[in-house]
């Protein structure tokens, strides 16, 4: 449909018309409605039909509303075929058209409270006097970032299922959605008198069965998707309904949008809130947004706002991709007091969630030299906002990674950022490549101290193995005093560079030597902050050993395995003693673990290091706390897994921690579907809401003290 060329002058025109103001003559108008006519259309497409955006949903949204803002300056050059004045297209040549009982329409977009204050001052005009005393409810649910369904049920039985399409008419994918398990093939209408009905709703993939998709996909040398919405309109779109099934699409009905009677009577009228068809809904079997976990409805446009911030900040959480949340007036009669536009109900609006992928410029790629030795390329990006920050760096993790997703110096890449989660390139648009893009050629040399890398057989990471280079030796000395290893309070990364250039640090046990005379002449120190430094250090000497062992830096031995092997030996030394064998019949020590204690043990200045720190007074010695404890087979957490969340009131986290470990449990960090109890204790935010979508058993504070009989 287009050119390579075309590909690339339309996104660099969208980029361009992104930064423009809006024209203020009418002749500088016209040409910017021209090519806004342009490029919305492409883009749409490009959502739509091939399900491979490059432009994020809030740049598009920023197109279109220029474009309205356009027209609404200068009316006189509005045209009937403006893209303001239609739906989106995902009609295709591979499905029978058919057409919808009612006309699907979009939604019209917010980005905060202001926005929302905005929606609600029109409803209140369009409603007028027919204003309730209690004022105006509004129900706010998920907006699921999948692919639009169509459903319509005659007699009870599902008889035609459907694609957006243009709104008018959408793809017939019947046999597919047939094979989706959370669509009923059969649902008790009648009860409600309905004969006929049509239902909206979103098709979607759970977020870590995407994950196995695109693995098994990068296994067989097929293309990745993008995102779970990819996947799952693509699903929707298979020619064998087989296939569908095997990609354990789910489906959320979030709306009846016609329902008549034997006698062709409209009777959508019986229920007087869009709550209440929900729950019809839910009571007739259909998979919907649940009250008070994902679904509330809202006294005031306030409590909308709020609830709508709160799941932007645990939108990660949720088990399913959502982009925002639904805002609809909740009273029936009130939404056909305000009716629609030819574009949006005008009683509906949709919180979108800040972007989490946008497109960008790979300028450059540095290698940085980690205190394993790892090398790490990181791109260099033009600045780009996502989920609100600006992302400029982003790590490329190995060679492998770059050969795969082919990055090259100068493509353009698409981004994404969920939440805390780091920014990554989920893939480069070859599309918009125009010849000047650079191969990238994976250093051979140590960037930092230019000896040889190494890759070790079965490893994606090349390493610097040169124990002299400088990245290696800061990089260890910056994780023995982090809070995690030894927690030398106060003692951060530029601390370390600063006393390593001064010649005060070499070695790990330095840190134990330093001459605080000394420091408390550097500018910025003073005797008093020395002081303080050598209490926070000379505090770390009685240190359970565990935490010893994990600070020496060992790798793929973390906090936990360091805690199991210091159980089983009276002295960190004593590690040197135990054979392969006998490592890896500890519970949770691997052979990859065991391999790296044999290795590290056998070498003499480990040893030497440790004696040097039992010398310098740190405690290498197994303390009453850190031994092995043993646990009934019926302890009231045997083999159970915990989550805690929130702040804890009676306890310290620690402390919780310690208590399902003698209770016969684990605590982990992550809720999971093999989670057993969620404890959720005040102000509980995502790992709540996960937790309850899964249907996790959910404990208070004070229920899992006395499970455990405290």
């Amino acid at each position: 449909m287009y050119s390579d060329s075309q590909h690339k002058a339309l996104y660099e025109r969208s980029k361009t018309l992104l930064t423009l103001a809006l024209a203020s003559t009418e002749t500088a108008a016209i040409q910017q409605i021209k090519e806004l006519s342009e490029v919305i259309p492409y883009h749409e497409w490009r959502y739509y039909v091939l399900d491979q955006p490059i432009l994020s949903d809030f740049e598009y949204d920023t197109l279109f509303k220029k474009l309205e803002s356009l027209e609404a300056l200068f009316p006189s050059l509005l045209q009937s075929s403006s893209p303001t004045q239609r739906v989106s297209n995902d009609l295709t040549d591979h499905f029978a058209s058919v057409q919808h009982l009612t006309p699907m329409l979009s939604l019209e977009n917010s980005y905060n409270a202001e926005d929302l204050n905005s929606f609600d001052e029109r409803i209140r005009k369009m409603i007028g006097t027919e204003i309730p005393e209690t004022g105006i409810e509004y129900c706010v649910e998920p907006k699921f970032d999948g692919g639009t369904i169509v459903l319509v049920y005659e007699n009870d039985v599902l008889v035609r299922a459907a694609t957006r399409g243009n709104g008018a008419q959408g793809d017939d994918i019947t046999p597919n959605a047939k094979a989706i398990r959370t669509i009923p093939l059969k649902a008790n209408f009648s009860k409600y008198g309905i004969q006929k009905v049509e239902l909206r709703g979103e098709v979607l993939i759970r977020k870590d069965l995407f994950e196995d998709i695109n693995k098994n996909r990068l296994k067989k040398g097929k293309q990745l998707f993008a995102n779970t919405r990819n996947a799952a309109t693509g699903g929707l779109r298979l020619k064998d309904p087989k296939q569908v099934k095997e990609r354990a699409l789910d489906a959320f009905i979030y709306q009846m949008g016609f329902a008549t009677n034997m006698e062709g009577d409209d009777v959508l009228s019986q229920f007087e809130e869009h709550n209440q068809q929900i729950e019809a809904l839910a009571k007739l079997g259909f998979k919907v947004p649940k009250i008070n976990v994902e679904r509330t409805v809202c006294k005031d446009i306030a409590s909308v706002s709020t609830y709508c911030d709160n799941w932007q900040v645990q939108r990660e959480a949720y088990p399913f991709e959502i982009d925002g949340m639904v805002v609809k007036v909740n009273r029936l009669d009130l939404q056909d007091l305000c009716g629609y536009t030819s574009h949006h109900p005008r009683w509906a609006i949709a919180f979108k969630f800040k972007a989490k992928q946008a497109t960008t410029k790979l300028l450059d790629i540095d290698y940085q030299v980690g205190r394993t030795g790892a090398v790490t390329p990181v791109a260099r990006l033009e600045t780009v906002d996502l989920a609100g920050a600006k992302i400029s760096n982003v790590s490329l993790h190995n060679a492998d990674f770059i050969k795969e997703k082919d990055i090259r110096i100068g493509d353009t890449v698409l981004v994404e950022r969920a939440g805390d989660v780091i920014p990554y390139i989920v893939k480069t648009m070859a599309e918009l490549r125009d010849g000047s893009e650079k191969p990238v050629v994976y250093p051979t040399t140590c960037p930092v101290c230019s000896a040889e890398l190494d890759r070790p057989e079965g490893e994606a990471v090349w390493r610097c193995i040169n124990a002299s280079c400088e990245a290696l030796i800061v990089g260890k000395m910056i994780h023995f005093v982090s809070k995690n290893a030894m927690n030398i309070d106060g003692f951060g990364e530029a601390y370390i560079e600063r006393f390593y250039k001064e010649g005060l640090l070499h070695s790990l046990a330095d840190i134990y030597r330093l001459d605080y005379k000394t420091i408390a002449f550097f500018e910025g120190f003073g005797k008093r902050s020395a002081e303080k430094l050598q209490t926070a250090i000379e505090k770390t000497k009685n240190n359970p050993a565990h935490r010893l062992l994990y600070a020496l830096g060992i790798r793929h031995i973390g906090r936990t395995n360091s805690k199991i092997l210091m159980a089983e030996v009276a002295k960190i030394q004593d590690l040197a003693h135990w054979s392969l064998e006998q490592l890896c019949t500890l519970k949770d020590i691997g052979p990859i673990v065991a391999q790296q204690v044999v290795d590290l043990f056998k070498l003499p200045e480990t040893i030497a290091l440790l004696d040097e720190f039992e010398a310098l007074g740190v405690n290498v010695y197994q303390l009453e706390s850190e031994k092995k404890k043993e646990v009934a087979l019926d302890a009231p957490l045997a083999g159970k897994t915990v989550v805690f969340t929130g702040t804890l009131t009676q306890i310290k986290r620690d402390q919780a921690k310690e208590l399902v470990a003698n209770a016969g449990g684990k605590a982990v960090g992550s809720v999971s579907s093999k989670l057993s109890y969620l404890v959720a204790g005040e102000k509980a935010g995502s790992k709540l809401t996960k937790a309850q979508a899964l249907g996790i058993s959910i404990l208070t504070e004070q229920e899992f003290l006395t499970l455990i009989g405290q």
